[in-house]
């Protein structure tokens, strides 16, 4: 009995540690599109002078990629901002540059 209810506390745990790291998958390619909807919608909000070009990428483990330039260094920190601040987002990478 005791070694039946040890296999059941690691199968539990093993069951647990899986179903939190499925938590930070986004489950399909329509959630990572509405993502980077919402992701280009804060960076309007934040820069709306669209003195930029960026291409906005999430992957499936809702890493926001970056990458274009702005006009300014202070463009570029608000709209890391703004896809940061966007609800599941879990990080964001940073390929943007001042475009001379």
């Amino acid at each position: 009995m005791k070694r039946y209810s040890s296999s059941l506390a690691v199968l539990l745990v093993l069951f647990g540690i899986a179903c939190g790291s499925m938590n930070r998958v986004l489950p399909s390619s329509v959630d990572a599109k509405a993502m980077e909807a919402d992701v280009r919608g804060k960076i309007l909000e934040a820069v709306p002078e669209k003195t930029f070009a960026v291409e906005v990428t999430v992957d499936n483990h809702a890493i926001v990629t970056l990458e274009g330039h702005a006009k300014t260094q202070q463009d570029i920190d608000k709209m890391v901002a703004a896809a940061k601040s966007v609800s599941g987002v879990q990080r964001v990478i940073n390929r943007l540059h001042v475009q001379p």
